[in-house]
């Protein structure tokens, strides 16, 4: 169903707040799906090619374990959006990796097949790929864990949390009674435990992406200078909106 009122797709607004057949207009309409959040859209960076080489790596594991196993469940990176809406907000999310068992796929009807109308359904496994060198990313990357995957109400019983680039892990499990634990785990392969019965990821295929050797130098100037053209990006678009 089009929405009432027209909607300007070169121009979509930050602040605004869509309703849900606004939202479904704007996903069918534009080439790449976005992200919403009580219908305030929600910018995606792009990621470096490294992080989405081991966003790859891990969903190949994952995928032949899957077929191998006879699992024949889902697995989705980090284009395929869930309606995580759990306490009356509505959240679109799309974890870097995410796993759904074959009864529950099945189980789905054609709306939510196809649409991000229907009843919620969240995955049982997530993973994130993120570079948490900061204290303030990994606030960020484990509120978001917490409050969206593991918020009480979703179907999300086991995530990953992997840096690459400083070669840690923290695993993230829901008990029977909602609970989550967070732990932080060696550079070493990880058991999926009873949530991916017989998988392991083997890590040594993740260390072999990023094991090239680079300029240490080199790459902190480059991270400065991005952070410096993100910053430059958000204060013109608050700008442009009117924010600033």
């Amino acid at each position: 169903m089009p929405p009432k009122k027209e909607i300007d797709l070169k121009n979509l607004d930050l602040t605004h707040i869509y309703t849900p057949e606004e939202i479904e207009y704007i996903n069918n309409h534009l080439k790449t799906r976005i992200n919403f959040e009580n219908g305030r859209l929600l910018p995606i960076p792009q990621s470096p090619i490294a992080n989405e080489a081991v966003v790859h790596e891990i969903s190949r594991q994952l995928g032949n374990w899957n077929v191998e196993t006879g699992q024949n469940g889902i697995v989705t990176t980090s284009q395929g959006g869930y309606n995580f809406s759990v306490k009356g907000q509505r959240k679109i999310r799309a974890p870097h990796i995410a796993f759904i068992p074959e009864n529950i796929y099945n189980s789905l009807s054609k709306t939510q097949l196809l649409t991000f109308f229907g009843q919620p359904f969240t995955p049982i496994f997530v993973t994130e790929v993120v570079n948490v060198s900061k204290e303030a990313i990994l606030n960020e990357v484990d509120i978001r864990f917490k409050n969206d995957y593991f918020a009480t109400g979703t179907s999300v019983k086991l995530g990953w949390l992997i840096d690459p680039r400083n070669h840690m892990i923290w695993t993230y499990e829901k008990d029977d009674d909602e609970n989550v634990t967070r732990q932080k785990r060696k550079w070493e392969d990880l058991d999926g435990g009873n949530i991916l019965p017989g998988f392991t990821l083997d890590i040594e295929f993740v260390e072999k992406i990023i094991s090239q050797k680079y300029d240490e130098d080199e790459l902190l100037i480059e991270e400065v200078k991005e952070n410096e053209d993100k910053e430059s990006e958000h204060q013109t678009s608050e700008k442009d909106l009117g924010l600033i």
